[in-house]
């Protein structure tokens, strides 16, 4: 193997793992049959000991092209370390006015991730849950796996 082609393989080893180095966070779980329900919520436990760095909080959402509408409303709760609580509620819109999908996919998945929170700072180390609830008036809804990423913010 010539020296250049060795150099460009640890170069670009090199990139792709620097380029997850500030990726806190970034867990997706699967959905029983493929179907959301309202009464499925789920959840993610992360672990945060960085109370210094601020961060980027992103909700991901798999769904098939048999999806119904444009957007996915949830409820998103964080609870923290000492009881601290948010609940928020999201739209999160999946297609275009003119019904082109928004995410990235082939065949009838699509996937794609929501900014949820932008900058965010976690004011005490320890472990934050984080659960989606889905927030829509269909009871089921074919979403195949959500997922939450935190990715640290360098200065």
């Amino acid at each position: 193997m010539s020296r250049s082609i060795l150099s460009l393989i640890i170069v670009l080893f090199l990139l792709t793992v620097s380029c997850d180095q500030d990726v806190v966070y970034d867990q997706y779980t699967s959905i029983e049959n493929g179907i959301w329900k309202w009464n499925d919520p789920r959840e993610f436990d992360v672990d945060i000991t960085d109370t210094v760095s601020l961060h980027n909080i992103y909700i991901q959402v798999r769904h098939t092209v048999d999806y119904p509408l444009s957007n996915l409303y949830m409820f998103v709760h964080i609870d923290g370390p000492v009881g601290q609580h948010l609940k928020d509620t999201v739209n999160f819109l999946l297609s275009t006015p003119d019904g082109r999908w928004i995410g990235k996919g082939a065949g009838n998945l699509r996937e794609l991730q929501l900014l949820y929170r932008k900058q965010t700072q976690f004011r005490m180390p320890g472990t934050y849950r984080f659960t989606l609830e889905q927030g829509m008036r269909n009871p089921e809804l074919p979403v195949t796996d959500l997922g939450i990423r935190i990715e640290r913010i360098n200065p």
